[in-house]
């Protein structure tokens, strides 16, 4: 896993590096003069590398999306966890006597489902075949028609809200993986930065203090 190279927080990296372009663009001659790759071009690279940081925008959006596909899975769950205590009734109504034929229907497996979206999702695709094997006991017991039609719209419900939200885990993974190497790309430029700064302003404390490295949750300095 991709981590930080850096201890404080995106948008300190950030501020810092736009204040590093401020001194910078005022101090340039004399950091080219040091080391010639400190040009004008230098500048325009770490603005561009700034610009595409907050441009990326953080983790906010990525996960708004997925808060919102775990909704639609956490409503999709609860509407198979309601189907199977309705189903549940008229299937010990339909075979009160006959414990296997229950248990083909998942009387007594409630524990094992309700928290799982994998084991619900093979619970309640395996419903459909249990049904039509026993649909005419089950109507002539009064089993409403629409209850035994429904657990093929609850399947297909539930695992397209299961995909939606896998797909958007693996898209955040990816956007936060994409975000951290540009952000530790950042570091890594002005970290030069401070490091040439050390030797251009040897003798000039004050100045040296412009380019320092931020520490955690600490303000840059601007002036």
């Amino acid at each position: 896993m991709l981590r930080r190279t850096y201890n404080f927080k995106d948008s300190i990296l950030l501020e810092w590096g736009d204040v590093i372009i401020s001194h910078l663009k005022l101090d340039i001659k004399q950091f080219a003069d040091f080391d010639p790759k400190f040009d004008t071009q230098f500048i325009t690279n770490l603005q561009q590398q700034i610009k595409q940081g907050y441009e990326e925008g953080g983790d906010l959006s990525n996960m708004m999306e997925l808060k919102q596909d775990t909704k639609l899975v956490e409503n999709a769950m609860k509407s198979c966890l309601t189907y199977y205590k309705r189903l549940k009734y008229w299937v010990v109504e339909t075979f009160p006597e006959e414990d296997a034929i229950q248990k083909h229907f998942g009387v007594g497996m409630l524990k094992n489902i309700r928290n799982s979206q994998p084991k619900m999702m093979q619970y309640i695709e395996g419903l459909e075949e249990t049904i039509e094997e026993y649909r005419s006991e089950m109507i002539a017991a009064g089993t409403p028609i629409e209850l035994l039609n429904q657990s093929s719209i609850l399947s297909n419900t539930l695992r397209i809200a299961n995909k939606n939200q896998e797909q958007k885990k693996g898209k955040r993974a990816v956007a936060t993986a994409k975000r951290i190497e540009t952000l530790n790309e950042l570091y890594k430029l002005l970290q030069k930065v401070n490091t040439v700064a050390n030797y251009v302003f040897e003798e000039q404390p004050a100045k040296r203090k412009l380019y320092r490295t931020p520490t955690k949750n600490e303000k840059t300095v601007t002036e």
